[in-house]
């Protein structure tokens, strides 16, 4: 066997520098290492094993940077939407299962009650991963009773324990008592969508879960139980590397948190994943080069180890609503990243580089430094965390507008190379997403060409 090694030793960091400094010119070296002002952390793209720290855990293994995952990297190939007909919306999901979905993603806040039998009818939840977007305690006694008291644990029930009502987490609890179940889910992509970064949105993320655990074992869970009862839903930026350095930390992070509390079994570390795509650097009236987004950004999602991923249609929040092509795209992209991409093939294929794993110690310290800020306050329940997250993430969102404006930061198709063609659809007078205000970079905010 060719000991390569031997054949082709390895350069030291100086020579490495040295020969990158002879091959680029000055002003592209200096690019190599920046300070991205909007994420507030260094950019190394060169780092190197002999200043670098190496992980040498595998999948598997504490602390969960690398997650769980230890057959594959599969995940849900997820599809959104918001529930107004029952009997028109169960055709939808008919259709939609047939072209190779199988996460669906239901809303139920334009209803307040809802008829399951009508409109999950012949969908085989048994055979797909389901998740329930609601906000009531009669959406949830409609729940529980279609299911007979045993929510199936392919069913997870997204009820944001931000803004539930006392009346809901009580009746929820209850039942949680007796049978545990995904119920609560950490709704950290709505931040992201409002011009966060990425360990604001790592901090806010460990944060709530936190007090959402302390609340589930003050009324009588144990940690094991209350761990159980929980998952992500975490947005997807466009800064890739970022992107995938941040799902690995959040792991690690939440794995800390939960270790704190010396669960008995390993799956209480897990911190399960669902991946949304948002508006914010999205541009209806440059369409494709939202595709090419979209693809990088469920490539950076899988890379970092999620578990279920959803795709929104770039022209979702247009005044003529998400057109058939947007749609099939955004199904599609996860797609083809599986089927002929393979990429469920690797666990954490990018485990080992040296600039990821600076990246995401990195976004992990600042994360956690958040994190015991706001638990400083006294957790996320109260009005001065509320207080402190909202002005530090609009500083930051209006940091990101401005270096658009001035073109020091660039989005393509927006304040570079803007789609010479006029397209037809534009932005909804209230320019929401899922129905979550957002700071969405448009021909308002930015002056294009």
């Amino acid at each position: 066997m060719i000991e390569l090694k031997t054949v082709f030793p390895i350069p030291s960091f100086e020579q490495w520098e040295e020969r990158l400094k002879k091959d680029l010119t000055e002003e592209d070296f200096g690019k190599l290492k920046t300070i991205d002002e909007v994420e507030e952390i260094s950019l190394n793209s060169y780092a190197h094993g002999d200043n670098s720290k190496k992980n040498e855990l595998q999948p598997g293994q504490l602390p969960f940077t690398r997650g769980l995952k230890t057959e594959s990297n599969n995940w849900s190939n997820g599809y959104y939407l918001k529930v107004e007909n029952e009997l028109e919306d169960n055709q939808k999901m008919l259709q939609i299962l047939m072209k190779g979905c199988d996460l669906i993603v239901l809303d139920l806040s334009n209803k307040d009650e809802i008829n399951f039998n009508i409109l999950l009818n012949n969908i085989g939840l048994e055979f797909i991963s389901t998740q329930i977007i609601l906000e009531n305690t009669m959406q949830w006694n409609g729940i529980v009773n279609y299911f007979q008291g045993e929510i199936p644990l392919n069913v997870l029930i997204n009820v944001d324990p931000i803004s539930m009502d006392t009346q809901l987490f009580e009746t929820i609890t209850a039942h949680l008592l007796k049978k545990q179940s995904a119920v609560f889910s950490i709704n950290s992509f709505r931040l992201l969508g409002c011009g966060a970064n990425a360990f604001q949105e790592i901090g806010f993320a460990a944060a709530t879960g936190h007090e959402l655990i302390y609340r589930l074992m003050k009324s009588g869970l144990n940690i094991d139980q209350a761990a159980a009862c929980i998952h992500f839903s975490m947005g997807i930026g466009s800064n890739y590397f970022v992107e995938i350095a941040k799902f690995r930390s959040i792991k690690t992070l939440w794995s800390q948190i939960i270790g704190s509390y010396n669960p008995v079994h390993n799956c209480s570390y897990n911190c399960r994943i669902t991946a949304h795509t948002i508006a914010l650097n999205k541009s209806i009236e440059d369409p494709y080069t939202n595709l090419l987004r979209q693809t990088t950004e469920g490539l950076s999602a899988i890379c970092g180890g999620i578990e279920g991923l959803v795709i929104y249609p770039y022209d979702l929040i247009s005044a003529n609503g998400a057109s058939a092509l947007a749609q099939r795209m955004a199904l599609n992209i996860s797609l083809v990243l599986k089927e002929e991409s393979y990429l469920d093939a690797v666990i954490d294929p990018l485990g080992g580089s040296y600039t990821i794993e600076e990246l995401t110690i990195e976004l992990n310290n600042k994360g956690w430094e958040l994190f015991k800020k706001i638990e400083s306050f006294g957790g996320m329940a109260t009005i001065t965390s509320e207080s402190y997250i909202q002005e530090i993430v609009n500083e930051t969102a209006k940091k990101r507008i401005s270096l658009y404006e001035k073109n020091e930061k660039m989005l393509i198709g927006i304040n570079k190379y803007p789609n010479p063609v006029k397209e037809s659809n534009s932005y909804t007078e209230n320019k929401s997403y899922l129905g979550i205000p957002e700071l969405i970079i448009e021909r308002e905010l930015i002056k294009r060409g």
